[in-house]
């Protein structure tokens, strides 16, 4: 249903023309085990990610994010990485922050600003991710909705289930779907399905507050991003509500850091014809995807992909990283 929509046109009139990825952008979420199972692998727990900066620092050059757009990049013997951290996580203060000013690294934070911590907002995500991830059974549903809908149907039928096929993850990705499709309802089922559990939103992962982005952003390691203002599916919705999500976000956190916030990321990866130029009229200059398309020739300064980081051993993503480099590489002498 919503593959054209979410499939990239790389034909945006008004945007950037291709360029060249200079590097590889790891994305990153969360850093530290969080929920009883992990069907994206968001996790990357928090030896794993220590030993991943270590050897990043030895066997690259890690760059703040910005430095993509500088034409040719600086001469170096090293492959250029960027990291990014989605979501405005507060592990991401306790946990990288620290890691990322003693190891000397730059990183960027994409963060969706209505839902820091001194904020009522529940993060849907979190909620449905607990309600099917953390228990065990599952609690009763009934009385939330009043049947089966379609997003039951398209949950069942997606590709993009993972292998656990059980009637548990058609549910779980049911719920993703039916709460990104409709925004002005995820405030209330995520607290009716928090109430189910007989849980408040104290399980859930707690967020970054302001006055630590404050504090972030302060540092010379750290780049604060867009990441929508309530984390919305933004090709699904109207063109004016797109541009509300982009403006107030950019606004928000110019007010908070003091500093102009030029760097953005698709919320869920997703966006239409429409999202790109918006995000450019807003004042961005370059902007993130989820799509791991790292050698698509087409890429704009609006459409960069970015490498979802997982529970790797230093060896294992020093090895990806080096057969992902090579691919680019090959790309590159092809044109």
């Amino acid at each position: 249903m919503f593959s054209k929509l979410f499939s990239r046109t790389n034909q945006h009139p008004n945007v950037s023309p291709p360029f060249r990825l200079n590097g590889i952008i790891l994305m990153y979420h969360h850093i530290g085990q969080v929920h009883a199972s992990d069907p994206w692998n968001m996790c990357v727990d928090l030896p794993a990610f220590e030993e991943q900066l270590n050897m990043l620092c030895t066997a690259y050059q890690v760059r703040p994010l910005i430095d993509l757009l500088k034409p040719g990049g600086e001469a170096s013997e090293k492959p250029t990485v960027y990291l990014s951290f989605d979501d405005g996580y507060l592990e991401h203060y306790t946990e990288v922050f620290p890691l990322l000013q003693r190891f000397q690294l730059p990183g960027t934070f994409f963060i969706p600003s209505v839902y820091l911590a001194e904020q009522a907002s529940l993060c849907w995500w979190e909620v449905v991710d607990h309600v099917f991830l953390d228990h065990d059974p599952i609690p009763s549903l009934k009385g939330i909705l009043p049947g089966p809908d379609v997003f039951d149907e398209q949950a069942r039928m997606s590709l993009l289930v993972t292998e656990q096929t059980n009637d548990e993850m058609f549910a779980y990705h049911a719920w993703h779907n039916r709460m990104k499709a409709n925004p002005h309802r995820q405030q209330r089922w995520a607290a009716a399905l928090l109430k189910k559990c007989g849980h408040t939103a104290e399980v859930l992962p707690r967020m970054l507050s302001e006055a630590q982005i404050r504090e972030m952003a302060q540092s010379p390691y750290v780049t604060i991003g867009g990441h929508g203002l309530r984390h919305q599916v933004l090709g699904l919705l109207p063109r004016r509500k797109q541009w509300k999500e982009i403006v107030e976000n950019k606004k928000h956190l110019e007010t908070l850091t003091g500093k102009p916030v030029e760097v953005f990321a698709y919320p869920h990866g997703h966006y239409n014809e429409i999202t790109p130029d918006l995000v450019k009229q807003a004042g961005y200059r370059l902007a993130c995807t989820t799509a791991a398309e790292l050698d698509n020739p087409a890429i704009t300064a609006y459409e960069i992909p970015r490498l979802w980081a997982r529970n790797w051993t230093a060896e294992e993503l020093h090895l990806l990283l080096e057969k992902l480099f090579q691919q680019i590489q090959a790309a590159h002498l092809q044109r």
